[in-house]
């Protein structure tokens, strides 16, 4: 059986694993977009593979994997082991896995992790105070590229996949990053991942969407 993705556009953490898969040329896998609003993650058989009903999840012939950062790692040693985007050199790994662990836990909350209250219509107004969390978040991101040019070394890797969903979903929600540009510089070359026009179209949706929702502070 071929191994099949529940996704949806919507959803930056599903994108990342998307562009992993255009990056290592994956093929066989089947794509299968998930209707969340509706109810998709909540069926029966959903659940019975994740039953935190989130996506994007993994189905690799019975093996069930979700968080999209535990995807991207499997999929490489999986399939692809040793490739550079996430290489098996345990100080390079090091490196790649302290960038995804900040993006969890502390890069997402800080932006789209708070920007859901928009989209639930728990609010329509963004506040000084998320805005000042944005710009702290994306001072702290900036650090991990003084060395580099990319988040995790000189090349391309997991890391810079995780992030460039989200930091394309804030750009074009309206978080310039002209006042970072160290990260500017890192998402201009990021127009090298084969799979980042799409990712600019959707990410183009999603803040049409959040302008249409907000009705002060932006």
């Amino acid at each position: 059986m071929p191994m099949s993705l529940y996704y949806t556009k919507m959803s930056p953490p599903a994108r990342s694993v998307l562009l992993l898969i255009q990056e290592l040329g994956l093929t066989g896998i089947q794509l299968k977009e998930v209707d969340v609003q509706g109810g998709g993650t909540r069926t029966e058989e959903f659940l019975k593979m994740n039953p935190e009903h989130t996506v994007p999840t993994l189905d690799d012939n019975g093996f069930y994997l979700w968080e999209s950062r535990a995807i991207l790692t499997y999929l490489v040693d999986a399939y692809r082991p040793g490739h550079d985007l996430y290489p098996n050199i345990p100080r390079e790994k090091a490196q790649i896995n302290r960038v995804l662990h900040h993006e969890l836990s502390a890069f997402h909350p800080k932006t789209l992790g708070q920007m859901g209250a928009i989209y639930r219509r728990e609010t329509s107004v963004v506040t000084d105070e998320m805005k000042a969390k944005i710009n702290e978040a994306y001072t702290n991101l900036e650090l991990f590229l003084v060395r580099n040019d990319w988040f995790a070394g000189e090349n391309v890797t997991v890391a810079d996949l995780c992030l460039l969903p989200t930091i394309s979903t804030m750009v074009h929600v309206g978080f310039d990053l002209s006042k970072h540009p160290r990260l500017a510089a890192w998402y201009e070359n990021c127009k090298v991942l084969k799979g980042y026009e799409e990712d600019q179209a959707v990410s183009q949706q999603i803040g049409q969407l959040f302008k249409e929702l907000v009705t002060e502070g932006m």
